[in-house]
């Protein structure tokens, strides 16, 4: 189960309340998603933020694409596990957080200020990418990938985080699939 915290805006055109319960934790090997919605000459496009990577994921946002917004999302997850050399054999979990995608994700309300100024810096990066590059939906997220991302939670214990705290989204997914790869090969052999 994925949950996408979404902002106001795209739960309206989402059709969902402005308040929702708050869901139970996700199970997909990546976590939470943040997410919202933009306009270029009136074509709207999701962005799409995992709380803890940083990696980005840019959607058509028409209402038809909304309502499938699920399958979009694993679509190009998979193409960008591809493009970075996620097999799917060798990553069992980049599988699996493909899989999750096949189930529509359960919404909630955003509530880390932090990931969504990341997430309005990455929703300006791809409105760049489309007004002046020309690039294609995976491609503007691609940049995300490849760009840098940081975050409170990355501060070293006793100081403000600085310079240093800046992540590439692209590692730390390597990372999270990585060692959950090793965590759950290690308890295989345990058995």
């Amino acid at each position: 189960m994925i949950v996408l915290r979404c902002t106001a805006k795209l739960l309206r055109r989402l059709r969902q309340p402005a308040k929702l319960p708050e869901p139970p934790p996700s199970t997909n090997p990546l976590g939470e998603w943040y997410a919202d919605v933009d306009f270029l000459d009136r074509e709207p496009f999701v962005t799409l933020l995992n709380a803890a990577t940083g990696a980005g994921l840019v959607l058509p946002g028409r209402a038809e694409s909304l309502r499938q917004l699920n399958h979009y999302a694993g679509e190009q997850l998979f193409k960008l596990f591809m493009h970075y050399g996620f097999d799917l054999n060798e990553h069992p979990l980049a599988g699996d957080e493909i899989r999750a995608w096949e189930a529509p994700p359960v919404f909630a309300n955003t509530r880390d200020r932090s990931l969504l100024g990341s997430l309005n810096r990455f929703k300006d990066e791809a409105w760049i990418h489309f007004a002046h590059r020309n690039r294609s939906l995976p491609e503007a997220a691609a940049g995300q990938w490849e760009g840098l991302f940081r975050h409170p939670s990355f501060a070293r214990p006793g100081r403000r985080y600085g310079y240093q705290d800046w992540q590439k989204p692209l590692d730390l997914v390597r990372a999270r699939l990585l060692s959950a790869d090793l965590s759950s090969i290690t308890t295989q052999t345990r058995h």
